[in-house]
């Protein structure tokens, strides 16, 4: 009991430090504010509009978190989609995976909900993260915010000051606001204030990189979510819901959420377009670790426009440099999950270290093709079809893979796809994986390819062994750089790195048909085309 009282003291006492340091801050960032009748009311009526209110709110009364005038795309779509939340008369559940570092728990869990306070646009919200702890640090941050910034004093005194209920895990607000928190797949029973139950959760960072490794601690913070934090509105009032947090593993209960379509979501990544050379990152990468940060800094200066071409960056505020050091330092693992939303499934991942790229294509590459139409599902449950192009120099041994189409589409829109790639690569041979409903398809796309002038030679394949294996088998080739991606493929590269837990493996098995295809004519004196007949079936 003692301990716990200590735990119990120091706890209060870091949060007390926490909000004398916030207050200091909203001192200094205070430089004065028109406090006539006419500027209140016209900033007021900023504040109380349904689409811009939040935004203006943000950015005119709390300078102090304002560190950077840009905004990233996760900053768009908050201001867009939180007022739409508010505006929407119906309940709403939103999702979304966001970057470390751009401010998500600043804008949502703190500035929204004070937004929410101020305007009277919820009577009762609940703030849930991975702690007790962490939760009440974002209420402590509120309160403070209500003590003492002067904006607030000045604009909303009916809000402003320390309410009749101010402690660490719950406040009544000056114009009769409740505000509680909680940790993660806790009681959430008696959160009633009055005659009101929450009308807004919001989950922050439910998941820590601890307890996210156990699939019993996964699955009982999803059935806590489902049937605790989902039945706390009241039945046929609004009662909206939003969760946002980082992906820290593939069975995430917030990647779980992602999937499920009764929520709005939406998933954002620090580095939206990767460069189109990787090889001199890569470079880069073994400068930094050999040499340090500055050497590497300047062999990036030397070749900065070739290493930013191509790249998408979300922020302008954390520039492509920054994310690759980042990438350098921490390791790719580490800035997939952080700060990219894509974890690996971890040790059961053989691929995620192994893909090599290629930048430039080698002269006199021989081409082949293969084809997974995946035929075997019906309308939106359908796999996508993977249509792959590689090229192979037979003086290397590399296999260089040139197209990767990787998308769900009908059996017809396949043929012409493989068609336009067999005129545009005029492939030595095609396979094709001809098993149930599928050796149909081979046939009509030989007869097809064959009236259009473009006769496709498509061989059938039957794989005689587990698919999950054969596709392995790939990974010792794919490490000795002798079979190369391209970085802008990335569909196909998701379903690589994620091997053997992705949602699809139709790209992976369509490239394990077209190296072995390749490789088999690699030591042949001359590589001729060839023609398949038309089947008799057609005759």
């Amino acid at each position: 009991m003692l301990n716990e009282q200590l735990k119990s003291k120091d706890f209060l006492k870091r949060l007390n430090e926490f909000s004398s340091a916030l207050r200091q801050q909203i001192d200094a960032a205070f430089d004065g504010w028109d406090d006539s009748a006419d500027a209140i009311k016209a900033r007021v009526a900023k504040v109380q509009d349904p689409i811009l209110g939040f935004e203006y709110f943000l950015k005119n009364y709390f300078p102090h978190y304002l560190r950077n005038e840009s905004q990233s795309k996760l900053h768009d779509y908050l201001f867009a989609e939180l007022p739409a939340m508010l505006a929407n008369p119906k309940s709403s559940n939103y999702a979304l995976a966001a970057p470390r570092g751009e401010a998500k728990s600043t804008i949502v869990t703190r500035l929204f909900s004070l937004y929410c306070i101020v305007t009277q646009q919820k009577r009762y919200i609940v703030i849930v993260s991975n702690t007790y702890e962490q939760a009440a640090e974002f209420l402590a941050a509120i309160k403070t915010e209500l003590e003492a910034n002067s904006r607030i004093r000045i604009d909303f005194p009916k809000v402003f000051g320390v309410g009749k209920s101010w402690t660490a895990g719950k406040i009544i607000t000056q114009n009769h606001v409740q505000v509680r928190v909680a940790g993660a797949a806790k009681s959430l029973r008696g959160f009633v204030h009055g005659a009101y139950r929450p009308d807004l959760v919001i989950l922050d960072d439910l998941e820590n990189d601890d307890n996210v490794r156990s699939p019993q601690q996964r699955d009982k913070l999803e059935t806590w979510l489902k049937s605790a934090v989902l039945k706390l509105g009241v039945v046929g009032e609004k009662f909206d819901v939003f969760y946002i947090g980082t992906i820290l593993h593939h069975d995430s209960v917030l990647n779980r959420i992602l999937k499920n379509k009764g929520w709005k979501t939406k998933v954002f990544k620090a580095l939206i377009r990767y460069p189109d050379n990787m090889t001199l990152w890569d470079k880069y990468e073994a400068i930094f670790h050999a040499d340090g940060a500055d050497m590497a800094e300047q062999f990036y200066l030397k070749n900065k426009e070739n290493m930013d071409k191509g790249a998408v960056v979300s922020w302008s505020a954390r520039p492509l440099l920054d994310l690759m050091f980042v990438r350098a330092r921490d390791g790719h693992i580490a800035f997939d999950t952080e700060l990219q939303n894509d974890p690996t499934a971890g040790d059961d991942a053989p691929f995620n270290n192994a893909i090599h790229y290629w930048h430039e294509l080698p002269e006199n590459l021989a081409y082949f093709g293969a084809v997974d139409p995946s035929l075997g599902k019906a309308g939106s449950s359908r796999d996508p079809s993977a249509i792959i192009v590689a090229g192979l120099d037979k003086a290397t041994g590399k296999v260089y893979i040139v197209k990767a189409d990787i998308k769900k589409r009908l059996p017809d829109r396949i043929i012409s796809d493989v068609i336009a790639m067999q005129r545009q690569y005029n492939c030595i041979k095609w396979a094709v994986e001809s098993i149930q409903f599928q050796e149909f398809f081979r046939t009509e796309l030989v007869r097809r390819s064959s009236e259009m002038g473009v006769p496709v030679p498509a061989m059938p394949v039957k794989p005689t062994s587990d698919k999950l294996l054969r596709i392995e088998a790939l990974q010792p080739h794919m490490a000795n750089g002798l079979l190369l991606l391209h970085a802008q493929q990335s569909t196909l590269i998701d379903q690589f790195r994620h091997f053997p837990k992705a949602d699809h493996d139709d790209g992976p098995d369509a490239v394990e048909m077209v190296y072995k295809l390749a490789t088999s004519h690699r030591h042949m004196g001359v590589i001729k085309p060839i023609y398949i007949p038309e089947p008799n079936f057609y005759q």
